[in-house]
């Protein structure tokens, strides 16, 4: 009859070290490249995000601001129409400078019958506002996506260097162990 074999299959110990020490280094590199590029990436994607929502907020400032044209413009007509008098020059002209800057390519004149006309202006130049807005406001909600999916990938990342690391090292430990053994 055959005999068995007593020999145990054995690794060096040092190709367990220096295995230890590759998945440390790849552990080492895997932070210091990828997960370093993608946290760049996602504060930059948070950092126009943030710009973003300033932009909206300024822009809903402009919608809010010519709305109060609107409203002044229609307050200062009826006053001028109840006392069945023309606005004094100098008030119509500085009225009509604020209205020119949200209507550089129409001419604006103040009067009752122009109001209809001048309703309209202003609202497109709203609606263009809050065309805006909505853009803005759908390129964060993809900004959003898109860093949700950095941050998933980083977390990722993260978690396989810390496994490697691990890894790394109780390879690394096996040298102690095997000294301990032959002693």
């Amino acid at each position: 009859m055959g005999q068995v074999s007593s020999k145990k299959w054995q690794i060096p110990t040092w190709t367990l070290v220096a295995i230890g020490l590759i998945l440390n280094i790849v552990s080492a590199l895997l932070t210091n490249f990828y997960i370093d590029d993608l946290t760049r990436q996602s504060n930059e994607i948070a950092q126009q995000q943030q710009d973003n929502e300033k932009l909206i907020q300024l822009i809903w400032q402009q919608v809010e601001t010519v709305e109060r044209k609107r409203e002044h413009v229609l307050v200062i007509l009826n006053v001028a129409e109840m006392m069945q008098s023309a606005l004094p020059r100098e008030v119509a002209a500085q009225i009509e400078q604020d209205i020119a800057y949200w209507l550089p390519d129409k001419p604006v004149e103040l009067s009752v019958e122009n109001v209809p006309k001048l309703m309209e202006a202003l609202n497109d130049v709203q609606g263009e506002q809050r065309d805006k807005i909505n853009e803005l406001y759908l390129a964060n909600q993809e900004l959003i996506n898109n860093n949700a999916h950095k941050m998933k990938a980083i977390s990722r990342l993260r978690n396989l260097a810390l496994f490697l690391q691990v890894l790394g090292l109780a390879l690394v430990l096996a040298r102690d162990l095997n000294w301990r053994d032959k002693r």
